[in-house]
């Protein structure tokens, strides 16, 4: 792929299957986990899973950090015609990646009691929860690895292979979970296993592409200087502080849930939560298909195609925002079916959660590509506000005024006014960078 001459919607077609199909992957693992316990165990059990989402949150944020920040250079190298220097970011984003994710999983195995605890865990959940948890921790590499791949394979004009990963990922991980968690009767850890094998053997896959002839990334010697991790660190913060807000918030949502409605009102949120990352699949999925074709036209200062990339990714997000609010508001029972809820007061909590959350997704799409767009061209500021206000410090704080003023309502209404006000910003600062860039200025 020619980032700077093919046609920009011949580019899309090329990497928004992959990307979804990527963005997907995390999101289906962790959907059928849920779907596959609440038949097995009972609905109830999706709080053990609840209780857990914040672990998988803070590993794919560390990841993002690294990885997106990583490609994102690369490609605008590649755009500047520097091969080598490009390469050399690569080079930096897989040890940083693979050096992490040892400490972490020493860290995480030898305190996963503690982290559970800390995560809200109580008495009737906890053994199911740190049993989920135990079989994460060990898996914390290459789960991070998948990320990386994801990102580096996409970016390599391979964006078939990653597609072909998180397919095996998906499969891999439906019949791993059935065969654990049904005729082995290994519960929780079962679950856990099987999405941790998956996300493993897609990542293997993944890594074949290192060994075609048309790889054309390569590591170099002499490139971990901290000045280059440190620029890697600050392009993908805003992705990574955006996956860290969702996690505290994650946090933060199940402790005042639990203090507010009980274990029904968890257990819907649990549902909320798999549907919200759902519909973020589809969004970053388009955001980190414009990704490349962005940073590299922004490297080659080539205005127009960056005006087209962008043109393009807003047509595609109002499809899929189309599409995600006919399922989850039409299809609210039939979704809530899906988790093994058909009756009685956690189906009313789950219609109505669903419903209100369905809401807030025209925001959600907008907001992110806006994160992108000041990504790509490493505007670390406006695109760190973003991803933190959108996930984390207007979400936080819709949740606690609207629950104090509505009580269990104001959960799910919490969503829309976030994203809404966030919206208003978003706005606001592409308006001041389009004019600062027409004007010349900074």
């Amino acid at each position: 792929m020619d980032y700077l001459s093919d046609p920009v919607g011949k580019l899309y077609k090329k990497l928004v299957p992959s990307a979804i199909g990527s963005m997907l992957t995390a999101t289906v693992a962790s959907l059928i986990d849920t779907i596959i316990l609440s038949y097995y165990l009972g609905p109830v059990m999706l709080s053990s899973v609840s209780i857990c989402m914040p672990i998988y949150m803070i590993l794919n944020a560390l990841a993002l950090l690294i990885a997106s920040g990583g490609a994102t250079l690369c490609a605008t190298y590649v755009g500047k015609g520097d091969i080598k220097e490009s390469n050399r970011f690569f080079t930096a984003a897989t040890a940083c990646i693979v050096a992490v994710g040892l400490l972490l999983m020493v860290i995480g195995l030898l305190f996963t009691k503690e982290i559970v605890m800390l995560l809200g865990a109580n008495d009737s959940i906890w053994a199911s929860t740190f049993a989920y948890a135990r079989v994460l921790m060990a898996f914390i590499l290459p789960l991070m690895l998948y990320c990386l791949m994801l990102f580096f394979v996409r970016f390599d004009s391979d964006p078939g292979l990653a597609l072909a990963a998180t397919g095996t990922c998906a499969v891999t991980n439906l019949v791993l979970d059935i065969l654990f968690v049904g005729p082995l009767n290994m519960g929780a850890s079962g679950a856990a296993l099987a999405t941790c094998l998956a996300y493993t053997f897609a990542t293997l896959l993944g890594f074949t592409h290192f060994l075609k002839k048309k790889n054309t990334l390569r590591l170099v010697r002499g490139s971990l200087s901290a000045g280059r991790i440190l620029r890697i660190l600050r392009t993908g913060a805003p992705l990574s502080l955006s996956q860290f807000g969702m996690a505290l918030t994650t946090s933060v949502f199940n402790t005042q849930i639990m203090h507010i409605g009980g274990e029904l009102h968890v257990t819907a949120y649990a549902i909320v939560t798999q549907l919200s990352m759902s519909a973020l699949a589809f969004y970053e999925g388009v955001a980190q298909a414009a990704q490349p074709i962005l940073a590299a036209n922004f490297g080659a200062k080539k205005p127009d195609r960056v005006r087209e990339t962008m043109r393009i990714g807003l047509l595609l997000e109002l499809i899929f925002t189309g599409a995600c609010l006919a399922v989850f508001v039409i299809g609210a029972k039939t979704v809530a079916g899906f988790f093994s809820i058909y009756e009685g007061e956690l189906l009313h909590i789950s219609v109505r959660a669903i419903r209100l959350f369905s809401l807030s997704i025209p925001f959600t799409g907008l907001n992110m590509l806006g994160t992108y767009f000041f990504q790509a061209r490493e505007r670390t500021a406006p695109a760190t506000a973003i991803s933190l206000l959108s996930g984390t410090v207007l979400l936080i704080a819709a949740l606690l005024a609207l629950t104090a003023c509505f009580g269990s309502d104001g959960i799910w209404w919490s969503w829309l006014l976030a994203q809404a006000l966030c919206l208003i910003y978003t706005v606001f600062a592409a308006s001041r960078d389009v004019s600062g860039s027409m004007t010349g200025s900074k």
